[in-house]
């Protein structure tokens, strides 16, 4: 009998080392013959001493914590039992055995323990695409933990979702454990991770079949999978991954839905793998269905408005297509509506109901508005660095009132805008037996608001540029705005330093003011040195509306080069004081600062400079930006500018305030400034020299290139001029590309522009470098 039971717990003792899954129950059953042997005896009554054995890594004393045989306690079988339970449930051990022997009349009892093996060292082999830093984060298993070969598994996993998120979606990872001999003779192992990572499998094509009010074009363009095309190597475009064309079919039912298809049927992808295991090949195969019409539009439930207010609230008309995106902005819209009654739980439920034969849709708005709840405790939580009041006076929500869901949205929208974070959420949650209050946590993550914008260019007329701006948009965390700018080229010099405080006092008055000084050297005409000032002030007239009043006082000086022609830079005319007043309203509904994706921002501004002072002219100048998701993470940018500038007396406007255009900033597709009225100098050749007028517009497409990495691609089309007069059919213009990297220090810009109806003396190409975004 003592040899069979032997014999099986060394086969078992095998079992386990070679990764197998321990049954205590065996253990117990092994464990029992002895235990009976123990109890038959009636000589061994008590238990006289207790030892442990194999134990080498696991301390003594925190096994026998683990125990509840004690010393002088009769053996008992489910005691020890549950002692072989306990220690099992320690997770260090493979195998526990109890035995028991009689040594000069009295009792032993030995509890023998074969520990789990440590994992020594991890290490990786046949990686090129991920390093093992990124390895040893995924598969979370650190040196000198206990071998577990579940953990092991799911390591496994992780990689291969790893190569997987790189398009190597046949990649194989597998593992091997070999022994390491340890100093204090513990059981170690090295455990390797063997991948074989095999090519990027690219999708090649795409194919719908039976689709015929979708088309082929606009179902690819809002897929996340994508075919592979020539620079899939920049834009990651051609990976397989599964998850994501899981998300895709999703994607599909929800476009055929938007558009009334309510019964279309998408049948499991047809996915075909090329031998060589580098391209895959989809077929989607759809049957549209009919499409259907909203039929009857009914409320029913706790309703609080008349159905005509409520009618008035939704977008969805009665004969008009079903589109489920209109009856989910609908679903939000009725809650709202609820929500600024107090009500924060209401719930809005769409009961639909399809009639087949006439292609219709009836829907039936079921309402429970809950109870009304008051806002609780409002906290801030996740701003290191922003200060808590520049949150919280954003905020259109106070401690105490009543739960109003339009002045919670405000106050996200607010808080968005800042442009100081990556993230703005508010979480709500219930006290407990305090049902009518809402705790409100606003859970921010902050971004680098200091901002680094460089750019370069070269111009016939100014050489070498150089621009450069610091900027620091929520300086020591209180929202304040500090700047620094400066422009160099072979020509000109410019400084500016500039501070703005947003809330003087923490009331809705800003204040801030400039200080510069310039100088540009117009080779062989004349060099013009500015200094100078400006204080600011500015208060909200309404909902994103400001204005603002500024004071400007600066002086020029100007020296004419020798041998200049003095009639065609008469610089008398604009030495001396500038003393301005200037005033703006700004218009701001963007969804963020630095990188709108939907939104307005307007501005209109007219300086007049005549106020004491040598010279005396008027300036207006406005901008119009509009941006807009048109679809996933494309995004329509638009900018159009206008400036005007006329003389207060008889003398022409100061030549040094007109308007010229060209560079990263406005035509990209031309060298900087030299869009603009020309003159001949006293050799007759054409200068650019500045018009009294400008307009131009900037329209471009902003899309994703590979998103992780935040590089991004653009098309663009600019059109404008700078002249006296404009003549519409003169406007120049250009179309061009890029990409954009967004970096820590800012948006770095790549981009290329080429000139419409290219005139004499122009580049047909302009390359323009710039850091920071164009508008």
């Amino acid at each position: 009998m003592k040899l069979l039971q032997k014999l099986f717990l060394s086969i078992l003792s095998f079992l386990t080392i070679q990764g197998a899954v321990i049954n205590t129950s065996i253990l117990f059953l092994i464990s029992q013959p002895v235990l009976l042997q123990a109890q038959q005896k009636k000589e061994f009554k008590e238990i006289s001493k207790i030892l442990v054995k194999g134990n080498r890594k696991i301390e003594e004393a925190a096994i026998r914590n683990q125990l509840k045989t004690r010393v002088g306690q009769i053996l008992d079988m489910r005691t020890v039992r549950e002692d072989v339970q306990r220690l099992f449930g320690m997770g260090f051990f493979y195998n526990v055995e109890v035995d028991q022997r009689e040594e000069e009349g009295r009792l032993v009892v030995t509890y023998i323990l074969t520990e789990k093996p440590i994992v020594a060292e991890i290490a990786f082999f046949g990686n090129d695409e991920l390093d093992d830093d990124e390895l040893n984060e995924a598969v979370a298993i650190k040196p000198y933990e206990i071998l577990d070969i579940t953990k092991i598994q799911g390591a496994i996993e992780k990689i291969q979702k790893l190569y997987e998120d790189k398009g190597f979606f046949l990649a194989n990872v597998s593992y091997k454990l070999k022994d390491i001999s340890t100093e204090e003779g513990v059981k170690a192992k090295s455990l390797q991770f063997d991948i074989v990572e095999n090519d990027k499998v690219q999708v090649k094509k795409i194919t719908f079949i039976g689709n015929k009010s979708l088309k082929d074009g606009y179902l690819k363009g809002r897929i996340q999978t994508q075919e592979g095309g020539l620079f899939s190597f920049m834009s990651g475009s051609g990976a397989y991954k599964q998850d994501q064309f899981d998300q895709d079919m999703k994607i599909l039912n929800f476009l055929y839905f938007n558009e009334g298809y309510v019964q279309v049927k998408i049948d499991r992808p047809e996915v075909y793998v090329t031998p060589d295991k580098k391209s895959i090949y989809i077929t989607i195969r759809i049957e549209e269905g009919e499409q259907f019409d909203v039929g009857e539009v009914n409320f029913t439930g706790d309703l609080l408005f008349s159905e005509k207010e409520l009618y008035d609230a939704i977008q969805l008309d009665e004969g008009g297509t079903f589109i489920s995106e209109k009856l989910q902005r609908d679903i939000q819209s009725l809650t709202a509506k609820y929500g600024d009654l107090g009500y924060a739980f209401t719930n809005v439920i769409p009961r639909t109901r399809i009639r087949a034969e006439e292609r219709l849709v009836d829907i039936t708005f079921e309402f429970d508005k809950g109870n009304k709840v008051y806002f609780g405790k409002i906290n801030v939580k996740g701003n290191s660095k922003t200060r808590d009041k520049v949150i919280r006076r954003e905020l259109q929500i106070l401690e105490g009132e009543l739960y109003n869901e339009t002045k919670k949205r405000e106050s996200i929208a607010n808080i968005r805008r800042l442009g100081f974070f990556e993230e703005v959420n508010f979480n709500t949650s219930t006290p407990e037996n305090s049902p009518d209050i809402l705790n409100v946590d606003i859970v921010v993550k902050e971004r680098n608001t200091g901002t680094i914008q460089i750019g370069a260019g070269f111009s016939s007329f100014s050489g070498f540029i150089f621009n450069g701006q610091v900027n620091q948009t929520n300086f020591l965390g209180k929202g304040q705005n500090l700047g620094v700018s400066i422009d160099l080229s072979e020509r000109d010099s410019l400084f500016n330093l500039s501070f703005t405080e947003p809330h003087y006092n923490d009331s809705d008055w800003s204040i801030g003011f400039d200080a510069f000084r310039s100088v540009r050297d117009f080779i062989d005409r004349f060099e013009e040195t500015k200094t100078g000032g400006a204080i600011r002030l500015g208060h909200p007239l309404a909902p994103y509306l400001k204005g603002f009043i500024q004071y400007k006082l600066d002086e020029t000086e100007a020296e004419l080069d020798e041998g200049a022609d003095a009639n065609l830079f008469p610089v008398e005319t604009i030495n001396g004081l500038t003393s301005s007043l200037k005033f703006t309203l700004s218009y701001d509904k963007r969804n963020d600062r630095f990188a709108p994706t939907k939104g307005i921002f307007s501005t209109a501004a007219i300086e007049y400079a005549g106020l004491g002072g040598d010279l005396e002219y008027t300036k207006f100048t406005s901008t119009f930006r509009y941006f807009k998701r048109l679809f996933w993470e494309v995004v329509w940018r638009n900018n159009l500018s206008y400036g005007l500038i006329v003389s207060n007396n008889d003398q022409d406007p100061p030549f040094n305030q007109l308007f010229l255009l060209g560079g990263a900033n406005n035509l990209r597709g031309y060298d900087f400034f030299s869009i603009g009225r020309k003159k001949a100098d006293s050799n007759g050749e054409l200068q650019p020299f500045g018009g009294e007028q400008q307009i131009f517009l900037q329209t471009e497409l902003e899309f994703p290139l590979i998103q992780e990495a935040g590089i991004k691609g653009v098309v663009f089309f600019d059109v404008g001029e700078a002249e006296d007069e404009f003549e519409f059919d003169e406007l120049r213009s250009d179309v061009g590309f890029g990409f954009r990297w967004f970096s820590p220090i800012g948006p770095l810009r790549f981009e290329w522009g080429f000139p419409i109806a290219k005139r004499d003396g122009e580049k047909a190409v302009n390359f323009q470098f710039a850091i920071g975004s164009p508008f």
